[in-house]
């Protein structure tokens, strides 16, 4: 259940009350019940296919009560809240609309385990495939960049979830459980590693074709595109955005209302839910009403500052929010996702989870540009992103402050309640402060742009410390 006690907390306050709760520290995770371990997995192309598989379904699994670290709309809803996205149609999730995240909480525990679970599949594979002889070269080099990617994927988030983060890179659970927390930009360099061994190794085509669940070598260049842009990497930024731009032939930027569709042209990598297909995507059973005449259905509702921050014409605030009205109420909704269930409840999914797509990477090569002192090809790339949502283009005239508050705008505007974005994007430029203060007024704390480390961890590892303000 869901803690909802709204104050800041300390490690001495709550050191009693969690006796209680047991120590499981979620970077001893052991080897999952669900992964076969055993070297002869990645013997075989067939059983080292299926181990690198599972990695992708543990990136879609649900953690109990709390959504996972990918695919359920954890980052989504949950950093939608922390900044100025969304509303929650309860008091259930206040501790992230009012920045005052619990350490004893769901989140922070259950999004740090998903992602420590997963990393710690990802050593596996990098373990077992490196170790062996038997498997067809050219697979093997594919699933070893897809395991690469993933580790550094999961590593991403969680330096930009909870900063100075333990580094595993191996397989021994024992010696991972009293690892210390590792600073934030030796995390970003293992990153950089991966992402660069990855795209030597992803051919650019998808392993699966006519589908963009698995990454290819454009994912990891587009990741490490976003990576390089949170360094202030900026030229290096600018050259691998460009490196996706141009391929022209394989990603478009297609009208708006396809854009989330299964295997849309402008996916770089998507998610497919795993299993039983009941929904289409998280997103879509979290965001899309369940009922049109009863309030508040709509539980994530959108922000009256960012409906309001679409200009006119735009067609996104049209395309991708939608809204209906109980007893003379307006709310509205993302609908970025417009499907809960799949088409005729017949179980075949029309949208899948983008993960990265296009014109992230068109609003990355823009912000490095301007950056760089290129501010009028900065704003070019701006335009080509507004072009497709019908919002009249951005005067190249434009000085570089100005072009940097425009880049910001438009990253809001086309990434809203994805993955995260906006909350990021205030932490990494230092507007958080400015923004959310001013948005939130007296909740609004200077220790609130990091989570808390999740107290289980603190009380199962002396070896790590608790964040600022918690």
């Amino acid at each position: 259940m869901q803690t909802q006690t709204l104050f800041r907390f300390s490690r001495r306050l709550l050191l009693p009350a969690l006796l209680g709760l047991g120590a499981c520290n979620f970077l001893d995770v052991g080897p999952p019940p669900t992964q076969v371990v055993d070297t002869t997995v990645y013997s075989a192309d067939a059983s080292a296919t299926a181990g690198v598989l599972g990695i992708y379904i543990g990136l879609t699994s649900r953690g109990t009560n709390v959504p996972g670290i990918a695919n359920d709309a954890a980052l989504s809803t949950f950093l939608g809240l922390e900044a100025d996205e969304l509303l929650y149609a309860t008091t259930a999730f206040d501790e992230y609309r009012l920045n005052q995240v619990n350490p004893a909480g769901n989140g922070p525990s259950l999004l740090w385990s998903q992602a420590y679970t997963n990393i710690y599949q990802c050593n596996t594979a990098v373990a077992g495939l490196t170790a062996s002889t038997t498997l067809t070269v050219s697979l093997k080099t594919q699933l070893l960049g897809e395991a690469k990617f993933l580790r550094a994927f999961n590593y991403f988030y969680l330096a930009n979830l909870f900063g100075d983060v333990p580094l595993v890179l191996g397989t021994d659970y024992a010696a991972n459980s009293t690892l210390g927390r590792t600073p934030k930009a030796d995390v970003y360099a293992a990153v950089v590693t991966d992402l660069l061994d990855a795209q030597k190794s992803l051919a650019a085509t998808y392993p699966v074709s006519n589908e963009r669940t698995r990454v290819n070598q454009a994912a990891a260049t587009a990741l490490l595109a976003r990576v390089y842009l949170y360094q202030q990497n900026w030229a290096a930024a600018e050259t691998q955005a460009s490196a996706v731009l141009g391929q022209t032939t394989l990603y478009t930027l297609p009208a708006l209302n396809q854009v989330f569709l299964a295997n849309s042209q402008e996916a770089i990598w998507q998610l497919r839910r795993a299993g039983t297909v009941s929904t289409n995507t998280a997103e879509g059973a979290y965001f899309v009403p369940s009922s049109l005449t009863v309030a508040p259905a709509a539980t994530y509702q959108l922000t009256n500052t960012l409906y309001n921050a679409f200009g006119t014409p735009d067609n996104r605030r049209t395309t991708w929010t939608n809204s209906y009205a109980v007893a003379g109420t307006t709310y509205r909704y993302p609908f970025k996702y417009q499907q809960r269930i799949p088409t005729a409840n017949a179980g075949a999914a029309t949208e899948y989870s983008v993960v990265l797509r296009l014109a992230e990477q068109y609003l990355i090569r823009a912000e490095a540009r301007i950056r760089q002192g290129k501010v009028a090809d900065g704003l070019a790339d701006l335009n080509v992103v507004r072009a497709r949502a019908g919002a009249p283009a951005l005067s190249t005239a434009l000085g570089q402050a100005d072009a940097l508050l425009a880049v910001e705008n438009e990253r809001r505007l086309e990434l809203f309640t994805e993955y995260g974005h906006r909350w990021f994007d205030l932490i990494r430029t230092g507007r958080v402060a400015a923004v959310l203060g001013a948005y939130k007024g007296t909740t609004w704390d200077a220790n609130d742009n990091m989570w808390p480390i999740p107290a289980t961890q603190l009380l199962a590892n002396p070896a790590l410390t608790q964040n600022p303000g918690y």
